[in-house]
């Protein structure tokens, strides 16, 4: 346990989450690249205001069905997550919905990967109709066949999981509710998609050139935007 702890470090006690993040070094991964994934996971989470207590790095020759990791490991994670406080575990490698509910079983902790953490850093900094519509869609699909998980992000939002689990009948409804959810959204982004396609036909009528500047969180886009134009956007 003590190794484990080199990594740790003092998270912010105004954040509301504690985590643990693991990284997975593959064999197919060039010598540092799952630390330098693991340390931009990092900064992603700390995005969403939670805590980062401790990062640890894992090699991975071979996944297994039910956790990703070998058992061993697994164990070991969970007792750290436990020792740490930790209210949740990231881990930096996909996990499948069984996976993610096995986790969360054996450990009785809320458990998300890289996609999730993206996801959620997506919903929290959309700004136009389409992009809230766009990321709501994304969510909705990533959520049904997670749907039997003992958490979800809306239930580690609130602040509780949902211990024990629950009914079928519930678990069908919530299903039902998600797909008409699903069914809304695509409508409403078909709407909205259709709209911009005319006016962007309306812009290119215009002979003015027109840009987009694409990168991570803290890639520095907005520090470029002013190098280039003298403006004052906000760069965090």
């Amino acid at each position: 346990m003590a190794d484990f702890l080199d990594n740790t470090q003092k998270a912010d006690p105004n954040r509301c989450e504690r985590a643990l993040l693991i990284g997975v070094n593959t064999p197919e991964m060039r010598p540092g690249e799952a630390q330098e994934l693991l340390d931009e996971l990092v900064e992603l989470v700390e995005n969403l205001r939670i805590g980062v207590v401790h990062t640890e790095l894992v090699n991975l020759r071979e996944p297994t069905p039910a956790t990703l990791l070998g058992s061993g490991r697994t164990d070991q994670i969970i007792t750290l997550a436990k020792h740490l406080e930790c209210d949740l575990i990231v881990m930096d490698e996909s996990l499948s919905p069984a996976q993610q509910k096995n986790w969360e079983k054996l450990s009785g902790i809320a458990v998300i990967d890289r996609e999730e953490v993206i996801l959620d850093i997506f919903a929290d900094r959309a700004q136009t109709r389409e992009a809230v519509l766009q990321i709501a869609l994304a969510r909705m699909e990533y959520s049904l066949p997670r749907l039997a998980r003992a958490w979800t992000h809306l239930s580690r939002q609130r602040g509780k999981g949902k211990l024990g689990g629950e009914g079928e009948t519930q678990l069908e409804q919530d299903r039902r509710l998600v797909r008409d959810r699903i069914t809304r959204l695509k409508s409403e982004l078909g709407i909205v998609q259709k709209q911009r396609g005319v006016q962007r036909r309306k812009r290119l009528r215009v002979p003015v050139p027109t840009a987009s500047i694409v990168g991570y969180t803290n890639a520095g886009k907005s520090s470029l935007v002013n190098s280039l134009t003298g403006s004052d956007v906000l760069a965090e």
